[in-house]
């Protein structure tokens, strides 16, 4: 992410908006602006969406890394593991 200059994919979009906002007002932002109104109230739909997609996101990433364990050769120690050498 930092390297390419990247946001995170699974990111949710109200809780980052929310921090932004935060950071403004802390940096000097005005409390209240009209493009700021309705950040604090997220819809509770739009958050529970955004969790769901999360939690499946978290699924498919833990069923990725299980398959690339399971495809992968088995590690083997000692004078057996480089046969060309032998």
């Amino acid at each position: 992410m930092l390297t390419r200059g990247e946001d995170y994919a699974h990111q949710q979009p109200s809780l980052t908006k929310k921090k932004l906002r935060r950071l403004e007002i802390t940096a000097g932002a005005p409390k209240y602006t009209k493009s700021a109104s309705g950040i604090w109230s997220a819809n509770d739909a739009v958050r529970e969406a955004e969790l769901e997609l999360a939690r499946q996101a978290e699924t498919s990433y833990k069923r990725l890394v299980q398959d690339q364990r399971a495809g992968a050769p088995a590690r083997k120690v000692g004078a057996s593991a480089t046969p060309e050498r032998a």
